[in-house]
């Protein structure tokens, strides 16, 4: 018996896990801010410090860190802004991980809220969900051919991806000046950055960005009646860099990440605060996924001898596909009060599903929108509202299977809105819609096979024919190995197309 063996090498996943971390805790303002009589609006980000593989766990370190505006009791600086952060360890276990290998890590913001204590004291609140991965390369040898007349054996056809990620830093500084119209700065209060346009080229041995930032600046001004201004800045960045190595005819999956982001007022040739300097860094994690496709021995029976198997177990994720879509949500908000000018109108998603389906992606969870606004009530001038618009998207993305892997990224492209009426805010939500859809897959394949004796010719299960009942589940190899047949065979004597079988069938099984 003549044999042949052949080795792959592969992504093996050890583990991976999901927890929610939960952060409570209290921000004092500092000397130089104002009392806090209300929190008009809480934003959050959270940010991966360290993470430690050890053996069997995985210990993620990181912060939350809270971007507060509030109204103050000071009639000259009514509107001023805190930030604080927050840390938090969570500890992931995971059975047969060990130091060195490599991790995956996504965090998701799912909850933040900030209310005031006292004048001096905020109470402050987030819920985040931490994923983790542990991965590493691995090699397996398996049986690949036998050439012996009496052995027949299956084999199966398993498309192995295994990405190789790099990672590139695009960095852009600009100083922009404020519109003619719009009061000089006293005090930037928040600003707020979007991808809002992602165009990706990729030819070979080169990838060219082109990426467009929206940036919304909340500050309280100088001078004027008004204790808020809102200012919109756009900025481009194109960057391109070479490929060292790289599949020619495999696109990336390309995925941004806003790593820093820096604030900063400036003045203008006269002396005021007139300038904003923006100094954003970006991340742009690269992904290829290089599909190779084996074809293993997965069950294996003589018709004359008898064998005995070795078997190992592949465990890997398969890449499935990648889909992207824009979703517009629209909704009305009716505010409390009339509105006589709406400064700031911004939004974060939480995802409460994502769920694979036949040939899609099922993704439902919640547009979370804040408005800051000027009233037409003398007496509480500055109003803030919240509001949630609920999405249900469905992306069609042909292959996938209700036990597949999905993961989300969802961005808010554009928020604009429209006062349609004396207390009605109408809102219009442009969702960027990315999804990465994996499959594990776990199958046993042979390793190796050895002849043990041959087959006693008396043994009962020789008898020359038989009338066999298909059962449910039954296969033409799982029939034929059963009586140490042959498929061809059986299809020859019944007359069948290929594996066209039914339970309650009968067959005529000649040895």
């Amino acid at each position: 018996m003549e044999k042949r063996f052949e080795k792959v090498e592969y992504i093996n996943v050890y583990g991976s896990d999901s927890q929610k971390v939960i952060v409570e805790g209290e921000i004092l303002l500092p000397e130089i801010k104002p009392d806090a009589v209300k929190v008009l609006q809480t934003d959050s980000e959270v940010l991966i410090t360290n993470v430690e593989v050890l053996n069997d766990k995985v210990v993620v370190q990181g912060e939350i860190e809270f971007k507060v505006i509030y109204l103050s009791s000071d009639p000259q600086k009514k509107i001023a802004s805190v930030s604080s952060s927050a840390e938090f360890t969570k500890t992931f276990d995971m059975l047969g991980v060990r130091p060195a290998m490599a991790y995956e890590v996504k965090d998701d913001l799912i909850y933040t809220f900030c209310s005031p204590i006292s004048p001096r004291k905020l109470s402050a609140k987030a819920i985040a969900e931490i994923t983790v991965l542990v991965k590493a390369p691995a090699t397996i040898e398996y049986l690949a051919n036998i050439e012996e007349h009496s052995i027949k054996y299956l084999k199966e056809k398993i498309s192995i991806s295994n990405p190789r990620s790099i990672t590139e830093e695009i960095s852009k500084r600009e100083i922009l000046e404020i519109p003619q119209g719009k009061p000089s700065i006293r005090e930037i209060l928040q600003c707020f950055a979007r991808l809002s346009d992602k165009n990706i080229k990729f030819d070979r041995k080169k990838i060219t960005f082109d990426l467009k930032v929206d940036l919304k600046t909340l500050y309280s001004p100088d001078v004027g009646q008004t204790p808020i201004e809102m200012v919109e800045h756009e900025i481009l960045i194109q960057h391109y860099f070479e490929l060292s190595d790289s599949p020619d005819d495999v696109e990336p999956i390309v995925k941004f990440y806003i790593k820093n982001f820096k604030v900063l007022p400036k003045t203008d040739e006269i002396g005021e605060l007139r300038r904003i300097e923006y100094d954003i860094a970006i991340e742009a994690e690269i992904t290829f996924h290089d599909v190779k496709t084996i074809e293993p021995i997965v069950d294996v029976y003589s018709t004359e001898y008898e064998i005995k198997d070795s078997k190992k177990l592949l465990s890997i994720e398969q890449f499935v596909g990648k889909g992207r879509h824009v979703h517009l949500l629209k909704d009305t908000v009716l505010l409390p009060t009339e509105p006589e000018e709406v400064f700031s109108v911004s939004g974060r998603i939480e995802i409460d599903l994502i769920k694979p389906e036949k040939d899609k992606v099922n993704i439902k969870g919640v547009a979370v929108v804040f408005l800051i606004y000027l009233s037409k009530d003398s007496q509480d001038i500055i109003k803030n509202t919240t509001t949630q618009i609920p999405f249900d998207v469905k992306l069609d993305m042909e292959g996938v299977e209700e036990t597949d892997r999905a993961f989300a990224n969802i961005e808010i492209e554009n928020i604009s809105f429209s006062i349609i009426s004396t207390s009605e805010v109408e809102l219009r939500i442009h969702l960027a819609v990315e999804v990465w859809v994996k499959r594990g897959l776990s199958i046993e394949i042979l390793s190796d096979v050895d002849i043990i004796e041959e087959i006693k010719k008396e043994d009962e299960r020789l008898a020359s024919v038989y009338i066999y009942t298909v059962q449910k589940g039954d296969t033409l190899w799982k029939i034929a190995k059963k009586y140490r047949t042959t498929v061809e065979k059986i299809i020859d004597f019944n007359q069948i197309e290929k594996d066209e079988i039914i339970p309650g069938q009968k067959l005529l099984i000649v040895k």
